[in-house]
């Protein structure tokens, strides 16, 4: 499963580190697409639930910059 995530929202680095405390690295993939980023993520029984996780953890880390 492809996901794209807008470079205006997002930064490769913070893609990256998302992936690392969720357990995913080496595990999803990252193309540059034009301006943005494609993730892939594995196409296996729980992918959903591994890209719903992925979203979370990026909302976490966003969230807990804007409060301090």
């Amino acid at each position: 499963m492809n996901v794209l995530f807008s470079s205006m929202e997002y930064d490769f680095h913070t893609l990256i580190k998302v992936a690392e405390m969720a357990g995913l690295a080496g595990v999803i993939t990252f193309h540059q697409a034009g301006d943005d980023y494609l993730v892939t993520f594995p196409d296996v029984e729980k992918t959903e639930k591994m890209v719903q996780d992925y979203r979370a953890r990026l909302r976490d880390l966003e969230n807990n910059i804007w409060s301090h």
